[in-house]
């Protein structure tokens, strides 16, 4: 994965990665060139942990580091929910948005158990506290169905599901809608 947001990427300042194989037990340093890089993609396996990363990072201005990321904050206050999540949980297609099709589809609101779509951001899945990754994994399914069914666009997970069967993993559950009388939205 090469995450990144507000212009930026990993992938800019990435030297090597340590990776972990779960399958081999190998434990190796690779080079930031042999990863295949690009947006939301690396070519690390499924079945492969990065340990840590060595970056090669260049000194700036602090006050103006300073303002750059309190208007990040700002931003991402005002436009992604805060709590627990996992930040977005799908890539973007090509020349559309992941959180606008979840949207459009219906998917806001959508409940599995104790992970939820967030009503803020489609494209984030909150979980309660004490909340299970098996509710969060079906609701990454169910919102894949849900967006293909409604649009035909196959969204492509960003988040990594360790340990579950499949390219999503998790149990087959229905989804349920928020229910204004117990105060959801």
């Amino acid at each position: 994965m090469n995450a990144g947001g507000h212009g930026a990427d990993m992938a800019a300042a990435v030297r090597r990665v340590r990776l972990f194989g779960l399958r081999t037990g190998e434990d190796v340093w690779v080079p930031a060139e042999a990863l295949d890089f690009h947006y939301r993609h690396s070519c690390v396996p499924d079945d492969t942990v990065v340990v840590s990363v060595e970056l090669a990072l260049s000194p700036g201005v602090r006050a103006e580091s300073e303002a750059s990321i309190a208007d990040i904050v700002a931003w991402r206050r005002a436009n992604q929910p805060g709590g627990a999540n996992a930040g977005s949980v799908f890539t973007n297609p090509p020349g559309d948005s992941a959180g606008r099709l979840i949207d459009a589809a219906g998917g806001k609101g959508l409940r599995i158990g104790t992970a939820e779509v967030s009503t803020k951001h489609a494209n984030f899945i909150q979980a309660d506290p004490g909340g299970s990754a098996d509710d969060v994994a079906a609701v990454m399914q169910a919102v894949t169905t849900l967006v293909r069914d409604a649009t035909g666009v196959e969204l492509v997970p960003e988040t990594r599901m360790v340990g579950f069967a499949g390219t999503l993993g998790g149990p087959a559950a229905a989804p349920s809608r928020p229910d204004p009388s117990r105060g959801d939205s």
